[in-house]
């Protein structure tokens, strides 16, 4: 069977892209959310708007914390709860910091919601990696030999 070939990007860059999603969710979580008061529903218009952000966000935090942590020397089992673990306390720890702040609210459906959408994330990713195989990316400068004049 052919695996799919995933390129695997340097460690501060993967870090950097945790970073940026974690920084994201915070902004959001603390000013008004994108799309407020103009969608109530998401799509299929079952699921409220706020649910669907709050799935994606917490299961784009696992992914990424995922990816960061790939060729880590801890057993995948190890990786992945760590993940879950750490996905579902930052949005825990953001509930409670919304629970300080006047125009938001702390809810604990909302951290249901963070949780599923970390732990299909984990699920997800799991899979993937079975099927995968990573290979590490070229830095720039390993892809260009130097140019020898006559």
């Amino acid at each position: 069977m052919r695996r799919l070939r995933l390129p695997l990007v340097p460690k501060p860059l993967r870090w950097g892209v945790v970073l940026a999603v974690a920084g994201t969710i915070l902004y959001y979580s603390i000013l008004t959310p994108p799309g407020s008061g103009t969608f109530r529903t998401g799509p299929l218009g079952l699921i409220p708007f706020s649910d669907w952000l709050h799935f994606l966000a917490y299961g784009g935090l696992a992914a990424t914390l995922a990816y960061a942590l790939h060729d880590s020397p801890r057993t995948d089992r190890q990786v992945l709860v760590l993940v879950f673990v750490v996905a579902f306390g930052y949005g825990a720890a953001i509930e409670l910091l919304q629970a300080t702040i006047p125009s938001r609210t702390f809810d604990v459906a909302d951290m249901a919601v963070n949780a599923l959408g970390a732990a299909i994330a984990v699920g997800c990713w799991r899979v993937l990696s079975r099927y995968a195989r990573f290979y590490r990316a070229a830095r720039p400068t390993d892809l260009e030999a130097p140019i020898e004049s006559p």
